[in-house]
């Protein structure tokens, strides 16, 4: 399957399950945007001084569209397949992440001294079981110190909040699916999942204020981010249907350059208050109101426009495992050729993407898409555990 291919398939697969109107190209976009504040903010670029919130963006984008997937899914059935939700998350997420992580074991056993692979390597056994934010967080104050830092494996807390946060969700939405009355499943699952985020963000301003690093790796302060976008997702049909035209559609529009605005200025002005807690919030209303202006279409005026330009919409296809690969990447070249300056760590970061599109031709997509192994969700699940075993039994071997 060409890379064109896996991105067709994708738009079928994951997106159009997050709005009322199909596929989105204005969220595939932001997806690109919310990666190059990442880059930026990993190399050391001057101008993006908080470009973290980029993780915040993936947060918020992740929430809308599962939370799309498995309301439009009990709304058709009245109920949640967690196979079948677990087999497509395994698919989605593992087999790239996997190859990664063997990937940089490979390069760290060839390149570094021994006590940097022993590190390395146990990073990969908590990325492999989806921890990795919790052995970040068992360092301590240190938990970003050198060794932490000049890790290969350290972004992958972001997945395992994310995962950590799909393991409850589902469960809710199919306990409240079951007790839902008719015509009222999005109101009661807006209550629930309003309630949930609520008490996450005072989990997040308190903690982070007084427990510091545990406030930025914890998914219990980071579950109301994707819980924002779940919310957005449950409202789409409501917005749909009274901002469709006029005074209402001009809104949207302004909502969504406003959102832009914000974000922007979020990501350039540096944080001098910790980071995330209550001002995590504006980045985080930034992307829901770019989100929701796309729900009115991205016609002529819309940010959505910009944001679905075929450069976005690329570079949002390859989003994941351009991220996967920009840390490792840029760590090995530090490590092994002595770079030093932000724009040579980005160069670095830039051509990951070659990389990227390797795994996404030969792992991703073969595998994601696989007719042989998303025919029953028994066969997702199984190749869940064997790639989880592979990363696993490497990362043990070199510990």
């Amino acid at each position: 399957m060409t890379v064109a291919g896996i991105g067709r398939e994708r738009h079928r697969d994951a997106q159009a399950h997050g709005s009322g109107r199909g596929f989105r190209p204005d969220v595939e976009g932001l997806r690109a945007v919310a990666l190059g504040m990442v880059l930026l903010f990993q190399a050391g670029a001057p101008v993006v001084r908080a470009g973290n919130i980029g993780v915040d963006v993936f947060f918020v984008i992740s929430g809308f569209l599962i939370t799309g997937l498995l309301v439009r899914e009990a709304e058709r059935t009245g109920r949640v397949s967690l196979r079948d939700f677990y087999a497509r998350r395994v698919r989605r997420i593992l087999p790239s992440a996997a190859a990664v992580v063997l990937a940089t074991l490979l390069g760290a056993a060839l390149l570094l001294p021994a006590e940097r692979v022993s590190a390395i390597a146990r990073d990969a056994v908590a990325a492999s079981l989806q921890v990795a934010n919790w052995w970040l967080l068992s360092f301590g104050h240190d938990a970003l110190g050198e060794e932490v830092a000049h890790s290969p494996l350290k972004h992958y807390w972001t997945l395992a909040v994310e995962e950590q946060f799909y393991l409850v969700w589902p469960l809710l939405v199919l306990v409240v699916a079951r007790r839902a009355r008719a015509g009222r499943l999005r109101r009661d699952l807006t209550v629930a999942l309003a309630v949930l985020s609520a008490a996450s963000f005072a989990a997040c301003v308190v903690l982070t204020a007084r427990a510091g690093l545990f406030g930025y790796l914890s998914t219990v302060t980071r579950a109301w981010q994707f819980g924002a976008g779940g919310l957005l997702a449950l409202a789409v049909p409501w917005i749909g249907a009274r901002c469709a035209g006029g005074r209402g559609a001009v809104l949207l529009r302004s909502a969504g350059w406003a959102g832009a605005v914000v974000l922007a200025l979020s990501a350039v002005v540096a944080n001098r208050l910790p980071y995330p807690g209550g001002i995590a919030l504006v980045p985080t209303l930034a992307t829901v109101a770019l989100i929701a202006a796309g729900t009115g279409g991205s016609g002529r005026g819309s940010v959505g426009r910009v944001l679905s330009s075929a450069p976005l919409r690329a570079c949002g296809r390859l989003s994941y495992v351009w991220y996967l690969w920009h840390v490792p990447a840029a760590v090995l070249a530090v490590d092994v050729l002595g770079v030093t300056s932000w724009w040579a760590v980005l160069a670095v970061e830039l051509a990951a993407v070659v990389p990227a599109l390797l795994t996404a031709r030969f792992v991703e997509g073969p595998l994601r898409f696989s007719p042989l192994v998303a025919a029953s969700a028994r066969r997702g699940l199984v190749l869940g555990v064997v790639t989880t075993a592979l990363t696993l039994t490497a990362g043990l071997a070199l510990a």
